[in-house]
């Protein structure tokens, strides 16, 4: 049986441009299909499952931003692009935000480009020459001249993390100024005096901490504040190093060895010299990739300690550990000498469950941070929204609730972040804190069914404007609707 074509949604509002690139969809081997706005595009993905989403920016009643936030609602997986005429450093901000790639109209060359590399799983390794030196971008995502940005498939399988390239550069002191850890409790003021204690050291430093806690943050102002802020820092993502094709980017060849290839410059390390080697996730470093590792430490302890002959290997290590390392070492997974010296230095950057008073400060800086990249003024987030986002664990540490502020500064239409711009998920957290009015305590099914049809009554049956207020997407408020109606009319 042949393999079943990779369905590609096409939402644009200029139907004649839409109709041209489905046309070339199907010569090359997909399945295409057409919506000329974002209502008709969610209507269709609920009927419909797709593989990926291409979505024009500049639409009528619902742009392309808020068009993919509602499909990945839908489909938190769905791959999606954002193509479009309109764009800017902004737009493509946002687009990272909601893990989506972006192409512009005018450069369609590069648009067809990525759609030839679709495999067949409907995954994509890119690797992509850097942007021109004079583009303007995130600080953290401007590559060197001479840097190679390579795409793991997982970055368009995965819509709940933001790993978005297996190595990431930052080049010079000018970006430092941009790089600041918000923290105002004892645990994160402590990280801070300990950071600034051992930047100016060359020493090697392990950063622990669960995913999104913000270890790459922390390491990349090691960084600035060091003496090699004016050197390139470059971080590698460990889990991608059991890649074949990228450890050819990296090493220059398979069979390389990591020191070498920085004495050398071959591979990632070519063209200006490396200041800090950032090793993220470093429990999933393979084995022989470890013992290169320890090789390297020891070739660069040997470099200064014969002073003035560092050369190439003149470079910082820093790690980071979400796993605890101990007890891999304890098993065998991971190798005792390379533990030992990385662990002299070990910053421990607690979850954001923790530190919970920290929540309020990150919130106004994200705000003021997303407001300015979108060029959206919203002066402030209602108290009830801290005070919700206060009482939430965040799973995802402090990574999820930057995504939670940017995707609420896309959602808003005024000048405020209320609660209905929120995940539906803080819908529930919002309603049981207030009992019945007769005291006799209802069930959170009984109070969700009643707070939705009060609004939906409130809207006089506008369903679009019912789920903008209740902060979920129009599928989803189809779906409590139906599931209302099935409770109140059980089979017979």
């Amino acid at each position: 049986m042949a393999p079943r074509k990779k369905r590609i949604l096409l939402v644009d509002d200029e139907e004649k441009l839409i109709q041209s690139i489905a046309r070339r969809l199907t010569v090359l081997g997909f399945e295409p299909y057409t919506a000329t706005s974002g209502m008709a595009a969610i209507d269709m993905v609920m009927q419909q499952p797709v593989d990926m989403a291409i979505v024009d920016l500049q639409m009528p009643e619902m742009d392309g931003l808020v068009t993919i936030t509602k499909l990945k609602e839908i489909h938190p997986a769905l791959k999606t692009v954002l193509l479009t005429g309109h764009g800017n450093d902004k737009v493509k901000q946002a687009t990272e935000s909601l893990n989506t790639l972006y192409f512009e109209k005018d450069e369609m060359g590069d648009f067809w480009s990525f759609i030839k590399k679709l495999n067949t799983d409907g995954n994509v390794v890119v690797i992509r020459p850097p942007e021109s030196a004079g583009a303007v971008g995130n600080a953290s995502d401007r590559l060197a001249p001479n840097a190679i940005e390579i795409h793991s498939p997982h970055r368009y399988a995965d819509g709940g993390h933001d790993r978005s390239t297996a190595t990431r550069e930052i080049m010079h002191s000018d970006d430092s100024a941009h790089l600041w850890i918000v923290g105002e409790t004892v645990a994160m003021q402590d990280l801070k005096k300990a950071i600034e204690r051992l930047a100016p050291l060359d020493c090697a430093i392990m950063l622990t901490g669960e995913d999104g806690t913000g270890k790459e943050l922390a390491a990349r102002v090691i960084h600035a504040r060091s003496g090699r802020q004016r050197q390139r820092f470059l971080a590698i993502d460990c889990g991608d190093l059991g890649n074949a094709q990228f450890v050819r980017q990296l090493i220059g060849n398979e069979n390389g060895d990591l020191s070498e290839a920085l004495l050398s410059r071959r591979g990632i390390f070519g063209g200006d010299p490396v200041g800090s080697l950032f090793f993220d996730r470093v429990e999933a470093l393979p084995r022989p990739m470890q013992t290169q590792l320890l090789k390297a430490i020891d070739a660069i302890e040997r470099a200064r300690a014969a002073a003035g002959q560092t050369g190439a290997l003149d470079v910082r290590i820093l790690v980071a550990a979400e796993s605890n390392l101990a007890r891999m070492v304890e098993s065998g997974r991971f190798d005792a000498d390379l533990y030992d010296r990385l662990i002299f230095f070990n910053l421990a950057i607690p979850p954001l469950r923790a530190r919970k008073d920290d929540i309020a400060p990150l919130c106004s800086f994200f705000l003021k941070k997303t407001s300015e990249d979108l060029d959206k003024p919203l002066e402030k987030i209602a108290p009830e929204v801290i005070d919700i986002l206060s009482d939430y664990d965040f799973p995802g540490n402090v990574r999820e609730l930057a995504h939670i502020i940017e995707r609420a500064v896309i959602m808003a239409g005024g000048n405020v972040i209320e609660r209905e711009h929120l995940p539906a998920r803080f819908l529930e957290t919002a309603v049981k804190a207030s009992p019945a009015p007769d005291e006799n305590f209802a069930t959170l099914a009984q109070l969700e069914k009643r707070y939705i049809v009060d609004v939906l009554k409130a809207c006089g049956g506008n369903k679009s404007k019912t789920a903008e207020i209740l902060g979920i997407s129009r599928a989803a408020l189809w779906r409590k609707l139906k599931q209302i109606k099935s409770s109140e009319n059980p089979p017979q």
